[in-house]
């Protein structure tokens, strides 16, 4: 068993234009011992639908090296049906990146947990659209 959920994000990018703009968030993340990237895929759908994915180790050099402090972390856990999946879920003439992390904060907390008896019983998110239709409705009834 995993110490921790692993969880996934598919960024979309309108026009197949990937820049890297989030990579210092990314690497700060890792860096600060937030995260643990665990896979990374690039994937890009074509105006006529063609679907390419790149692995992180098979980016050109320049690419390469704004993530090679993150490639460090990361491990080919994505199957070839996970990709599929992903790219089902893009438009058209967009490029996604596929993040697959593990949320290394929680050590102390689960430490602190077990120390104390407990255990972890069920864990989930609640999507911010969620959070915000709600506060909305608070508001509306103030």
């Amino acid at each position: 068993m995993l110490e921790h959920p692993l969880e996934y994000a598919l960024i979309e990018f309108k026009g197949n234009k990937f820049s890297g703009g989030i990579v210092p968030e990314l690497l700060d993340l890792a860096e600060r011992d937030i995260v643990r990237f665990v896979d990374i895929v690039f994937i890009s759908k074509g105006e006529d639908g063609v679907v390419q994915t790149v692995e992180l180790n098979d980016l050109d050099a320049a690419l390469y090296s704004a993530f090679v402090p993150i490639g460090e972390h990361v491990a080919s856990l994505f199957t070839q049906g996970d990709l599929e999946k992903a790219a089902s879920r893009l438009d058209s003439n967009t490029s996604a990146a596929l993040f697959l992390w593990e949320n290394v904060w929680a050590d102390n907390i689960r430490r602190a947990v077990a120390a104390a008896g407990g255990k972890l019983v069920e864990r989930g998110q609640i999507p911010g659209e969620t959070v915000e239709q709600f506060q909305n409705d608070l508001a509306a009834e103030a």
